[in-house]
């Protein structure tokens, strides 16, 4: 097993470091070697949204090990060996909490689907947000430089982003 730390923004978005949910921010590298799952001349590549917390279930069945009662993530075996799992998710909750030591990266709450990102930045007095927010079609702008938030078009979409995201 290889694993990496998530990424880290160098000013890209107007950001710095490694707690905002853009792509170069939210990756993380995951490399397993399993021959009993996949034999080592067919590697495969998932396209599906696994996260860390997939990575204990998965290890602990790779081991032949029962799963733990209350774990929060999912065993990705079943994605790797078959090819697919039609019960994986579709979408997860992204969230920082302002702190003291990074002042450049405000609260953030967000959903990131397969195909699209929202991210709202509430100040946490209850009042309105004071950052614009960011809709992004991962599809059509992997490099999340077109922020659809204010495209009166993307109404529909936010509205059931945020819904989601509730």
């Amino acid at each position: 097993v290889f694993r990496g730390d998530n990424g880290l923004l160098n000013g890209e978005h107007g950001m710095v470091g490694k707690r905002t949910m853009h792509e170069p921010s939210i990756r993380v590298p995951l490399i397993v070697r399993a021959p009993r799952v996949v034999p080592i001349n067919q590697p495969r590549k998932v396209k599906e949204q696994v996260l860390t917390i997939d990575v204990a279930p998965s290890l602990l069945e790779l081991c032949y090990l029962p799963p733990l009662a209350n774990i929060h993530g999912r065993s990705w075996v079943k994605l790797v060996r078959e090819g697919a799992d039609p019960a994986w998710r579709k979408a997860w909750f992204y969230e920082y909490n302002y702190e003291k030591q990074f002042p450049y990266t405000p609260n953030l709450r967000g959903v990131r689907t397969d195909g699209l990102v929202y991210m709202h930045y509430p100040h946490g007095d209850g009042g309105p947000d004071r950052h614009l927010a960011e809709l992004y079609d991962l599809a059509n702008d992997p490099e999340q430089r077109k922020n659809l938030a204010a495209d009166p078009a993307q109404a529909g979409r936010i509205q059931k982003l945020q819904a989601e995201l509730a």
